[in-house]
């Protein structure tokens, strides 16, 4: 089977997303450093005479100030996008004024004061976003910036929600993670949380790791995002010991597989006499055999870049949480087809994976473990001697070991 590497092909998708946002980037705000200052400022004290209105219920806002809000603000974050800083050190001046004023803070805080409805949690996702990817300076290890984007995400939960939703709340997570790649000083910064979970919660990773097995855009950019911190962690004791100790995502990602190998056709439609194993065209078409592909690539993938606690442990759970459990009694059904079926899945995954603690542990599943009285590698020889296809798959299978 081809393959690239995830990495090389998470630039080449960053690339292509990039492109697609830059293409419908407002024109950049070209006026000096001061008028652009004023200009905020001006818009900041059209919304600060709103947020301070002390006349209405807690329950109530005008539909009016709502909007108000809305645009103003819009309108203050493209400016900020486009704020240049003085020097090398120094920030821009509206940065400047939106740190020392707590701006984010004092904004999302007034919308939390109302119903805090699932299309506001898109407004501040997306306006966090265009922040994020679009700024022309460091704006996350500023803690005025950060803490509030920290709480935003605090109020997601790991249920399901809208596409609307789920499609914005991963696209942010993602580009977070990019800049955490650029400016890996601020990784630790995400340890913090503002609810009772504490400083051993990465609150990223942990709204990622529901999204590892979806289907579409949404689960790959999860994908992405996540091999960025396994990347991280690779040089990171602390974030690898979070990852295998205060997660789940090695358990959610191998016994993933167990589901997903759930849904495969328990017969394979074969063309011609002479088939006896899978080729990518075999089954390219075939969603659920593409879903349960793309993540043993990904796991292949964070085997490949993770640290050695992440890789150790993922590998254990594939081999006891997947391979002993689903594809033990999988080659010892009793239907023909279905023999035939496990046997050419169990070759083209050996033939799928690269990184030698992954390769090890199938060997070691097919030559020790035992079902019932016979090793897995004894089952598969006492096959050859038989004239159907199951012999000729079986083969198939010993020429990839």
């Amino acid at each position: 089977m081809e393959r690239i590497s995830w990495l090389s092909k998470l630039n080449l998708r960053g690339a292509g997303s990039r492109a697609n946002r830059n293409a419908s980037l407002q024109t950049p705000v070209t006026a000096d450093p001061e008028t652009c200052l004023m200009v905020f400022k001006n818009h900041w004290s059209q919304v600060l005479r709103i947020l301070e209105k002390r006349s209405c219920k807690l329950d109530q806002v005008a539909a009016d100030d709502l909007s108000a809000v809305r645009n103003n603000t819009y309108q203050m974050m493209n400016l900020l996008a486009e704020d240049r800083p003085r020097d090398e050190v120094a920030m821009g001046p509206i940065l400047g004024f939106v740190v020392s004023e707590n701006i984010l803070e004092r904004l999302l805080r007034w919308h939390l004061q109302w119903d805090f409805s699932e299309e506001k949690k898109v407004e501040q996702l997306k306006l966090y976003e265009m922040l994020i990817s679009q700024s022309r300076q460091p704006l996350l290890r500023h803690k005025p910036v950060l803490q509030p984007l920290v709480t935003l995400l605090s109020t997601f939960s790991p249920q399901p929600a809208s596409p609307v939703l789920e499609n914005n709340l991963v696209l942010l997570l993602n580009q977070l993670c990019v800049s955490m790649v650029k400016e890996p000083s601020i990784l630790h910064l995400f340890f913090s949380s503002p609810t009772e979970q504490g400083p051993t919660d990465l609150i990223i990773f942990s709204l990622l790791i529901p999204f590892i097995h979806q289907e579409g855009v949404v689960g790959q950019q999860a994908r992405d995002a996540l091999l960025l911190i396994m990347a991280m962690s690779a040089n990171n004791q602390m974030v690898a010991k979070y990852i295998t100790e205060n997660s789940y995502f090695c358990p959610v990602l191998a016994t993933g597989l167990s589901a997903l190998y759930s849904s495969l056709p328990r017969k394979i439609e074969v063309r011609g006499d002479d088939w006896h194993f899978l080729r990518r065209e075999d089954w390219i078409g075939v969603s659920s055999l593409v879903l349960f592909m793309n993540s043993l690539e990904f796991c292949n993938a964070v085997i490949q870049v993770a640290h050695p606690l992440v890789q150790n442990q993922l590998v254990d759970y594939i081999h006891n949480g997947f391979l002993v459990p689903v594809m033990g009694p999988a080659l010892h059904k009793t239907s023909i087809e279905e023999m035939i079926a496990s046997t050419a899945y169990l070759d083209l995954f050996l033939r799928s994976v690269s990184e030698t603690a992954l390769v090890k542990t199938f060997l070691r599943f097919v030559l020790l473990h035992r079902y019932d009285t016979s090793t897995i590698l004894d089952t598969l020889v006492s096959r050859i001697s038989s004239n159907s296809r199951l012999c000729m798959v079986s083969l198939s299978l010993f020429k990839t070991l």
